[in-house]
C-alpha cells in the first residue's frame, strides 16, 4: 500500500531542501519543496492529527476504520481497530522544547479528566535514531530529587503537586 507521509512544519524545523523531511518527501509525486518553510517532521500512521493518505486521497485513519482487517488479528485484538504506532522523522533545526510522555494507564486518566489537552489516551513509547547528526540530552533527576530542591527553594513555595497535578 502506497502511502503519502503528512508534514508537520514547527518552528523548529530545518528549513527548506536542507530538512532531511523535505529531501524525504522530495520524491513524492505532486509534492514541491518550498525553500522558507520548515519541515520539522514527516509521520507515517493514522494519527488523528495527521493521517498518511492513499493514492486515492482518503486517509488512512479513516481506511483503517472501514478496513480493520487490515491490521490483522493479533493487532486489532490487542490494540482495537487502530494502528499501535506513529513512525515519525525528525529534521531539527533548533531546539526542542521538553518531550515527556505518560505511559499507558496516566495517559488513560489525563485524556479522561482533560481531552482539550491530552487529546490521545495512548502512550507514546519513542525510538530515536539519528540519520543526521543530532544532539539529545537524555534524563531527569528523580522526584524525590526534584522535591528536595523545591523545598530549599526560599524563591517558591510551591511543591511537587503544584508542577505535577497527577502526581502521588
Amino acid at each position: 500500500m502506497l502511502l503519502t507521509p503528512t508534514i508537520k512544519d514547527y518552528s523548529w524545523g530545518r528549513v527548506g531542501s536542507s530538512s532531511m523531511v523535505a529531501q524525504l518527501l522530495s520524491p513524492v509525486k505532486g509534492s514541491t519543496i518550498s525553500e522558507d518553510t520548515p519541515y520539522a517532521e514527516l509521520w507515517m500512521g493514522a494519527h488523528p492529527s495527521g493521517s498518511s493518505t492513499l493514492p486515492s486521497g482518503q486517509s488512512l485513519l479513516s481506511y483503517i476504520t472501514q478496513h480493520p482487517d487490515v491490521l490483522g488479528y493479533q493487532v486489532s485484538q490487542k490494540f482495537g481497530n487502530s494502528l499501535p504506532f506513529l513512525f515519525k522523522v525528525l529534521s531539527v533545526e533548533k531546539a526542542l522544547s521538553i518531550q515527556a510522555h505518560p505511559d499507558k494507564p496516566l495517559a488513560e486518566i489525563l485524556y479522561n479528566k482533560d481531552p482539550l489537552n491530552y487529546p490521545d489516551d495512548n502512550h507514546k513509547p519513542e525510538m530515536a535514531i539519528a540519520v543526521t547528526p543530532f544532539e539529545v540530552l537524555c534524563g531527569f533527576r528523580s522526584l524525590d530529587q526534584i522535591q528536595k530542591f523545591i523545598d530549599g527553594n526560599t524563591h517558591s513555595q510551591d511543591n511537587l503537586e503544584n508542577f505535577f497535578p497527577y502526581y502521588k
